[in-house]
């Protein structure tokens, strides 16, 4: 527990760094503890915020009316990862980077990739709905939540969903934690669905004269049949910062600059490699 002044004040904000301290900073290790903090709040009246990594844009972690903040930094265990059918059960103060390490061991991948993948919790991504670049072809944390061990404002421990992805009898309210940032319940265990990991991976990379050339070519896309991995255009303002700062041979002349990356088979990939660059010529 911290109640230092100088040691709550980077529990006071997220990635946005406008800060609003805490009293205190708990660190729960079990599901029972959470339990009991949030019932002792009930009791004496006082505001809790639930945190991840902390490295959201987003507010959903930034107690505002002070109060205590509950870090899941210690509840960070993967539970199970299930390679016959398909998915890993873990707490929610692991980073989404562990978990992807982990599950990649197996040749399986956990889709979500959020900018902030090393340092982001997987409670908080969970609570954010958080997405990334893969989201064209994967979509966001949400598609890949199975079932959640949620603690409710009130202390009570609430489990929803399963482990299968043909469980749709009764109310979603896995869905309905998904994007919540803590105000339905906090995050104490999630199962997440995983996928076999792709044989090949491929990028490209597209100049163009404008930015509106460039968003033309997104949109030709999805009637050639094509879906990529991930999409993102950089413009003329990026180019520079990025070139000045790390000098990858960027076109300095170039208005945008449009990466696509496509995954799959090595065939399915050589070839959707060579659409995208037809549609660049």
């Amino acid at each position: 527990m911290l109640v230092d002044p100088a040691k709550v004040e980077p529990y006071g904000a997220d990635a946005v760094k406008e800060k609003f301290p805490p009293e205190a900073v708990v660190f729960p290790e079990s599901t029972a503890q959470m339990s009991a903090i949030l019932k002792l709040a009930n009791e004496v009246n006082f505001p809790v915020t639930a945190r991840g990594g902390g490295v959201g844009y987003a507010g959903g972690a930034v107690p505002i009316d002070g109060g205590i903040v509950i870090g899941t930094d210690r509840m960070k265990k993967i539970v199970e990862i299930n390679v016959d059918d398909l998915y890993a059960i873990c707490q929610p103060g692991l980073t989404t980077y562990e978990l992807q390490q982990a599950v990649e061991k197996h040749g399986l991948i956990f889709p979500p990739d959020p900018a902030s993948y090393k340092d982001s919790f997987i409670g908080g991504n969970i609570a954010e709905n958080a997405g990334g670049m893969r989201t064209p072809k994967y979509g966001v944390t949400k598609h890949y939540v199975l079932g959640l061990e949620v603690v409710t404002a009130t202390g009570e421990v609430l489990r929803t969903g399963g482990k299968t992805v043909k469980n749709v009898v009764g109310f979603d309210l896995t869905s309905l934690m998904c994007g919540s940032e803590g105000m339905l319940g906090i995050i104490t265990e999630a199962t997440l669905k995983l996928l076999p990991a792709p044989e090949a991976t491929s990028t490209v990379r597209a100049s163009f004269r404008s930015m509106e050339e460039a968003c033309k070519v997104l949109t030709k896309f999805t009637p050639e049949g094509l879906l990529p991995m991930a999409m993102e255009v950089i413009d003329k303002y990026c180019i520079e910062a990025i070139e000045q700062n790390y000098a990858f041979g960027l076109s300095k002349d170039a208005k945008a600059v449009l990466l696509v990356a496509v995954d799959g088979s090595k065939e399915e990939v050589a070839k959707k490699r060579g659409h995208d660059r037809a549609h660049h010529r």
